[in-house]
């Protein structure tokens, strides 16, 4: 498969440099040129992460979609090492999917959704197979599950993002698909002793929250406890949550393999902002650390609109763990190490922000042509309906709290706000030109201001 991204890889060194910077993050991982959507085959392998990631290079909206590729040793710094998997049937996409590595850790199998769209306008999506022995490219894909044999009322055409995870001497790949007769998202479980050929096990759901179709569904045991990220289209919105027209969740309970079923304690919506889909574990640690798309589908995007040349970013990663019936996540540890006490009265677009709320107040982020805010009333907030010339919102905690921690992460035209050590977070993306200042109001304290910087 390497041969056949070599014009694309030639095409991305030649034009990268026509993007325009403006609003480039920096140490969140974004490419050189055109469109990322989901996270792909997050892994780490032969000593260092692999990251994967829906690409499009000639463009800044999806077309043909290939997987890019991210190479990190620390989730923080990184190179992109271009497109490193593409189908060899013509026309067809790599759509999402998860990595593994296998035969003893000697090669990397990648599996993804080869998507094509038939003369008929309809498409198929099929679950493929690629291997590589380094990570940096894979040999051509094979089909490893015949969409046949699923039951009559799962969608064989709406059935995508493979994700695979070995379970004593079983392989279990989780599979986003639909029950045609609820019109209702479901996560479809293949299994088999290899990866060679698949079969079908078992079927989870449908949920309230994966809507009318599950995408990117991704099992981790954390804490003791069985989690699956998912999402959902067209969730509909109740109360405050799923907000957005697609949602992703945490699906936190027990699994049992062997009956097929799954006690779900709880479903809890992973992030409230207007910023965040299609988040995916890392494979090959220990450690439960997720990464998701830094953007959200069906809105306008500043950087096409303005024709700069690039659209996504992934989020920060972060690591997920569970305490006191809840789940938790906070930035990767290793962000730390890049971390700067700022000697001035400015705020670096990069920044690493902690305060405290002790009562109601907020913290107002200004620059030439806007603002942000993030504030405590009942709950915290944030505002960013005066930070973006195309679009803003205000999206809100669902918990109330009378004191309460807050860290915030600028990255450029990003910000992520983790609540009470990350009970609760909200993302979303910023437009603001100039250096930035702050206002203060009303009960906030403990105020630390840092720098991020590449090294």
């Amino acid at each position: 498969m390497a041969k056949n991204t070599q014009n694309d890889n030639n095409y991305i060194a030649r034009t990268k440099s026509t993007v325009n910077g403006s609003y480039r993050l920096t140490y969140h991982m974004m490419p050189p040129i055109g469109w990322l959507n989901d996270p792909n085959g997050l892994v780490f392998f032969k000593d260092r992460y692999h990251l994967y990631y829906q690409y499009n290079p000639y463009a800044s909206c999806p077309g043909r979609m290939v997987w890019g590729h991210f190479v990190s040793q620390d989730l923080i710094s990184y190179i992109d090492d271009g497109v490193a998997l593409k189908p060899d049937i013509e026309g067809a996409s790599a759509y999402s999917g998860g990595a593994i590595d296998y035969d003893n850790g000697t090669r990397l199998a990648a599996l993804y959704t080869l998507h094509q769209n038939m003369p008929d306008g309809s498409y198929k999506e099929e679950v493929y197979k690629a291997k590589s022995h380094n990570g940096f490219g894979f040999d051509r894909g094979i089909k490893i599950f015949d969409n046949e044999y699923l039951p009559d009322n799962l969608s064989r055409s709406d059935f995508r993002d493979p994700c695979p995870v070995l379970v004593g001497d079983t392989y279990y790949v989780f599979v986003g698909g639909k029950d045609v007769n609820l019109n209702k998202g479901v996560i479809v479980v293949l299994s088999g002793k290899t990866l060679d050929r698949l079969h079908y096990a078992f079927c989870l759901g449908p949920y309230y929250q994966l809507g009318e179709m599950c995408e990117c569904p991704c099992y981790f045991r954390v804490d003791g406890k069985d989690v699956i990220l998912a999402c959902g289209c067209n969730v509909p919105e109740r109360d405050n949550d799923f907000k957005n027209v697609n949602s992703s969740v945490f699906i936190v309970g027990e699994l049992d393999f062997d009956k097929g079923t799954m006690a779900v304690d709880y479903i809890k919506e992973i992030d409230k902002g207007d910023a965040f889909y299609a988040p995916q574990f890392i494979r090959g640690i220990a450690a439960p650390i997720m990464i998701g798309w830094l953007e959200m589908w069906e809105r306008k995007y500043p950087t096409r609109e303005k024709s700069h040349g690039w659209v996504g970013a992934f989020s920060i990663p972060r690591e997920i763990s569970i305490r006191d019936g809840d789940v938790f996540q906070n930035p990767v540890n290793s962000l730390d190490n890049y971390l700067r006490d700022v000697t001035d009265q400015t705020v670096p677009k990069c920044a690493d922000i902690r305060l405290r709320f002790d009562g109601e107040g907020y913290i107002k982020i200004i620059g030439n042509n806007g603002c942000f805010t993030v504030g405590k009333d009942s709950g915290v907030y944030l505002d960013t309906n005066l930070a973006n010339n195309l679009f803003g919102c205000v999206r809100r905690t669902n918990r109330s709290y009378d004191v309460c921690d807050v860290r915030i992460l600028l990255d450029v035209s990003s910000v992520e706000v983790f609540v009470d050590d990350g009970r609760e977070v909200i993302s979303s993306r910023i437009y603001i030109d100039g250096d930035y200042k702050t206002e203060v109001g009303g009960n906030v304290s403990q105020i630390s201001i840092k720098e991020v910087v590449k090294q």
